[in-house]
């Protein structure tokens, strides 16, 4: 039987693909931020469907270090390369 929280977490992580090659492909640095946000986001939404069709909090864990890690790196990211000027 397929197991429908499995399949989200699967398809979770094709878009987290598409906003990683986003990240790759573009030029402008803040399209390249935003597309970094938004596969942080994605990737941690894909941990949490995985922690759910696994029943273990050790997924879940693990995907919310990871999450603030990158979220706090970007910020850093952000503010080392002059961020947006307003």
């Amino acid at each position: 039987m397929i197991d429908t929280w499995l399949l989200a977490s699967a398809c979770l992580v094709l878009l987290l693909l598409g906003a990683i090659f986003r990240i790759v492909r573009t030029k402008s640095r803040n399209d390249r931020f935003l597309a970094a946000l938004v596969a942080i986001t994605i990737g941690s939404a894909a941990g949490l469907t995985l922690s759910i069709s696994q029943g273990t909090l050790l997924v879940l864990d693990i995907a919310i270090a990871l999450s603030l890690f990158c979220f706090a790196l970007l910020i850093a990211a952000v503010r080392f390369t002059g961020g947006a000027r307003a």
